[in-house]
């Protein structure tokens, strides 16, 4: 491990050790916390929440950060953000958006009978999914069911990627019922750092 990687590990393990709570640490390390990838780039964080917020028609506060690019490393990788590499996950945190997204993909696959609206997702794909939607209160963007505005939005995600290129390998997009159930998917990712 790199003293670089074993630095942020430990900047995390200090700030979650500090809020025994799951729910508390994961509000204080991805709701609280800054960026670490955007740390020395204020301007280019203030632009991405933004165009974001804007395009969703949200408040710029719903938008949020998730994995290497707000950590400064991948907990499941054990590899620290790498520029134009690695993924920038943005949180959605609303939910008049979640309902929109529940309502197109329960409509667009027939209530999730209709496999084939998820294109080449393979049925246990389709299932991660749904159990992310139903468990998790999340709903990623790339995982939806075709529709109109499922290729929309998956538009604006590739913009973005694209838009974005010179700072990350992707923009991936999810979307969350609440600011709890976005603090418990995180809490889970995270929760093997801070096991006695």
């Amino acid at each position: 491990m790199s003293a670089e990687l074993a630095a942020l590990k430990d900047a995390v393990r200090e700030i979650g050790k500090r809020h025994p709570d799951g729910q508390d640490r994961a509000r204080r390390l991805y709701i609280q916390e800054r960026a670490s990838a955007l740390a020395m780039q204020g301007d280019v964080e203030f632009k991405l929440k933004t165009e974001i917020s804007t395009y969703f028609g949200i408040a710029y506060s719903d938008v949020f950060f998730a994995g290497s690019a707000q950590l400064g490393f991948s907990i499941h990788k054990d590899t620290i953000f790498s520029p134009q590499k690695s993924d920038l996950d943005v949180a959605c945190i609303n939910s008049f958006l979640f309902q929109q997204a529940w309502i197109d993909t329960i409509d667009a696959s027939n209530a999730f009978n209709d496999g084939a609206s998820f294109g080449s997702m393979t049925h246990t794909e389709i299932a991660a999914f749904k159990e992310a939607i139903f468990k998790r209160g999340m709903i990623k963007i790339s995982n939806m069911p075709k529709s109109n505005l499922a290729t929309r939005w998956g538009y604006f995600e590739s913009s973005m990627t694209r838009k974005y290129a010179s700072q990350f390998g992707s923009v991936n997009f999810a979307i969350y019922m609440n600011e709890y159930a976005f603090c418990r998917k995180q809490s889970a990712s995270i929760s093997a750092m801070f096991q006695k």
